[in-house]
Order: structure tokens, then C-alpha cells, then sequence
């Protein structure tokens, strides 16, 4: 029975967002009653209705199976992901879980004289750009835009974007990639 484990949890989201018990059920396309019924442990609800309840309430089934402090991913050194341009020039370790399709998360190296072309992502994507050491030139869509050390930028990732690298020593930084998608 999984209604013990979600009903407490549908309860506590909904009263931390200050929603009724009625919008949620509205926006999760599901009756007033049967929410009631799965809050206060009456029921023994389908899969598809807390699925329902996760949608509306834009969290996972997981989060309200469990507590978010109740859990913790390591991702060790050896399981990060890493990739390399073809020229060697531009590193990239992926922080985030890997396979995760909305949100990425990755810490690069760029050598001294040196360009990494970046990959436009899905419409609706955005991209965050953080310099940690060095000064890195930012083009997107024909615009430069010089980054120095401890500088950030964030822009639409669909967009044409690379980064340049023209000085003398390696530039690091952190770039995080959402892809939300359109919002219609």
C-alpha cells in the first residue's frame, strides 16, 4: 500500500506552496474527494493518480515517496562523465547525474589560444557560463562578450555560442545547461 507513504507528503508540498486542496486537484485533473481520501491515508491510490498529483505538482513520484533531506547522490570521480573536443583544446567533466534530461552541470579547461564551438541545445534551453580562473570571450550569435574571472553569463542555449579563449594560461569555468523546454 502506498497511500501511508505519499498522503503526508502530498499534504506537506501542497501546504508549502500554498495550495488547496481543490487547485491541486483541479490541476492534477483528479476529484477533490479522491485527493482528500489519499491525504489522509483512506485509499489505496492508483499509480496513475499520484502521478497525477507529482505533474501538478512539478516534482517526481520519488519526492513524494520520500523526504528530499531523507536522500543524498554521490556521483564518484570515476562515473563522472568527460568529454574532449577533437583538437584537445576544450575538457569537460559532467558534475550533474549523468542521463538527467533536463539539467547539466559541468566544470571545462579551455587552452591558452584556443576556441570550443558549443552544440545549440533544444529551444526553451537556457545556459549559465561561470569563469573560475582565466578570461574566456563569449560569442553568442555574433556578439562578443569578454568573461574574466569570476564573471558569469547566462543566454538562450539554442542559440550559436562558443567560447574563446585568447589569453596566455588556461581558462576554467562552469557552464549549467537547463532544458526546459517551450512553455506554451
Amino acid at each position: 500500500m502506498i497511500s501511508n507513504l505519499v498522503g503526508n507528503r502530498i499534504r506537506e508540498i501542497r501546504a508549502k506552496r500554498n495550495i488547496t486542496q481543490q487547485q491541486l486537484a483541479d490541476t492534477a485533473n483528479i476529484p477533490r474527494a479522491t485527493l482528500a481520501t489519499i491525504e489522509k491515508d483512506e485509499s489505496n491510490p492508483s499509480l496513475s493518480a499520484v502521478y497525477k498529483i507529482a505533474v501538478a505538482l512539478n516534482c517526481t513520484i520519488d519526492d513524494l515517496l520520500e523526504k528530499q533531506h531523507d536522500r543524498v547522490e554521490v556521483i564518484r570521480n570515476a562515473d563522472m562523465g568527460r568529454v574532449e573536443s577533437g583538437d584537445g583544446n576544450y575538457r569537460a567533466t559532467t558534475l550533474s547525474p549523468l542521463g538527467n534530461p533536463i539539467y547539466s552541470q559541468q566544470l571545462f579547461s579551455l587552452k591558452s589560444k584556443s576556441t570550443y564551438q558549443g552544440k545549440p541545445h533544444p529551444p526553451g534551453s537556457e545556459e549559465y557560463l561561470y569563469i573560475l580562473e582565466g578570461a574566456v570571450v563569449l560569442e553568442v550569435a555574433g556578439q562578443l562578450i569578454p568573461l574574466n574571472e569570476g564573471d558569469s553569463a547566462h543566454f538562450r542555449g539554442n542559440i550559436s555560442h562558443s567560447y574563446h579563449n585568447k589569453g596566455k594560461v588556461f581558462a576554467r569555468g562552469m557552464v549549467t545547461i537547463v532544458e526546459l523546454g517551450t512553455l506554451d
